[in-house]
């Protein structure tokens, strides 16, 4: 999505917060509930809308104040991204044999990212000042038949994740990002008086600039459980196997 993001004359201003970011939280469970959250985990799995892929078994972890655990696994092999503060990293196995990894080390915009990717899933939708980032209300809109309030949460020049929140509701509607990745969320489950998502819709464009939809389904969600920071370190040459998920 390309365009100029214009503060409309019924946008916040600055130190405002949008009234339909209440409605949202209140939505998700309330603001009692929602403060508690010190980390989350998803358990799923991710599946191309065509069946043509073969399904691959995602545990994404987050934990205050800004670290990251992503582990992906597939025919094709194991994948650790981790953020760890201000240092992303990636560990690469090969399949079959987890004795073979490769080591990446993720550039200034990739874990810029993954901060802004943990903050919104720790922070449900409020405070985003508090890293360096900003609100912007830029009114309402229809999307799919729902009358909705469109807010941009801005973290940065080139990164930025445009909410569409049901007005009636709260309800978040649709999420898009800077490059036109589409995520609609889908079903309810409730954990520790917190109503997530059973599953994600993503559509976008692949790296082969082809479209690209694909849905994960979450079988689980834990809420602040105990995880060592050792698991979001850099890990050292001398680990031969994934840390314990």
């Amino acid at each position: 999505m390309a365009c100029a993001l214009v503060l409309l004359a019924s946008g916040a201003g600055a130190g405002e917060e949008p009234a339909i970011i209440a409605k949202a939280r209140q939505f998700l469970g309330g603001d009692e509930a929602l403060a508690r959250v010190r980390s989350l985990r998803f358990i799923g799995t991710l599946n191309s809308f065509s069946g043509s892929a073969p399904p691959v078994s995602l545990v994404l972890t987050y934990q205050r104040p800004s670290q990251q655990r992503f582990v992906s696994t597939s025919p094709a092999g194991v994948e650790v991204t981790g953020l760890d503060g201000e240092v992303g990293w990636r560990r690469i196995y090969e399949a079959g044999d987890l004795g073979k990894w490769r080591d990446e080390t993720l550039d200034a915009a990739q874990v810029a990212r993954l901060r802004a990717g943990t903050f919104e899933s720790l922070a449900f939708f409020r405070g985003i000042e508090s890293v360096g980032g900003r609100l912007e209300h830029t009114g309402s809109v229809w999307v799919s038949g729902i009358s909705c309030e469109r807010v941009v949460f801005h973290h940065g020049a080139n990164l930025r994740f445009t909410r569409y929140f049901e007005v009636k509701t709260g309800r978040l509607v649709k999420t898009e990002t800077e490059d036109g990745t589409s995520i609609v969320e889908e079903g309810d489950q409730w954990v520790d008086g917190i109503r997530f998502p059973q599953r994600l819709v993503t559509s976008g464009r692949g790296a082969d600039k082809r479209p690209s939809r694909f849905i994960v389904e979450f079988t689980q969600v834990q809420v602040n459980g105990d995880f060592p920071v050792a698991q979001f370190a850099r890990p050292t040459p001398a680990l031969a196997v994934p840390a314990k998920r």
